[in-house]
């Protein structure tokens, strides 16, 4: 009976993470975002502009990851309220080699593997240190909820950037200063 009740929990959560049908408006082959190609390099470039960095794990087999891509990550690149944001994308599918936050070369598919990415697609913000500002978004169960979660998210993680920004230019004490969006501490282009 137990198998039973688990076999039915585990289909009812998967019917309730991915029951968003596919956008038939999407054309997957034009909607693109860069793929990751050094995770510090790409985190520091974001904190340059007071934003974190927006990763995506996808696979290039995932039809939803088509959805958040091109209905929610790519649009970032140009919303007034983010400027300078940087999006990047990472197929768990993938053995092309990036550079981690401690710019070791890895293969996506092992980066995928250390932050326990299975289910696609899973949005994380990180931090220019490549600290995580709070929790994953996995799947896409609606749209109409979808953006408030990510704004969420990027708010977290441009919180994290102001603090270290903050600390950083006040002699490392963030209690006395409000926090800023400024490059700050940031080696900036």
């Amino acid at each position: 009976m137990s198998f039973m009740n688990t076999s039915l929990f585990s289909s009812l959560l998967f019917v309730i993470l991915f029951s968003v049908p596919v956008s038939a408006n999407v054309d997957i082959e034009s909607d693109r975002l860069p793929l990751v190609r050094d995770l510090l390099a790409e985190s520091r470039q974001a904190a340059c502009n007071g934003q974190p960095l927006v990763v995506m794990f996808g696979s290039s087999t995932c039809p939803y990851c088509s959805v958040v891509r091109s209905l929610y990550i790519i649009p970032l690149m140009n919303d007034e309220r983010y400027p300078g944001i940087v999006s990047r994308e990472l197929e768990i599918d993938s053995d092309e080699l990036v550079r981690d936050f401690s710019g070791k070369l890895v293969r996506m598919t092992e980066l995928a593997s250390k932050y326990s990415v299975t289910l696609v697609p899973q949005v994380m913000i990180f931090g220019p240190s490549g600290k995580q500002a709070g929790k994953p978004i996995i799947g896409i169960s609606s749209e109409d909820f979808y953006a408030y979660y990510l704004d969420q998210a990027i708010l977290a993680g441009i919180e994290m950037v102001r603090q270290k920004s903050t600390a950083e230019t006040s002699g490392n004490n963030p209690s006395t200063d409000v926090p800023s969006a400024s490059p700050g501490g940031y080696v900036c282009d």
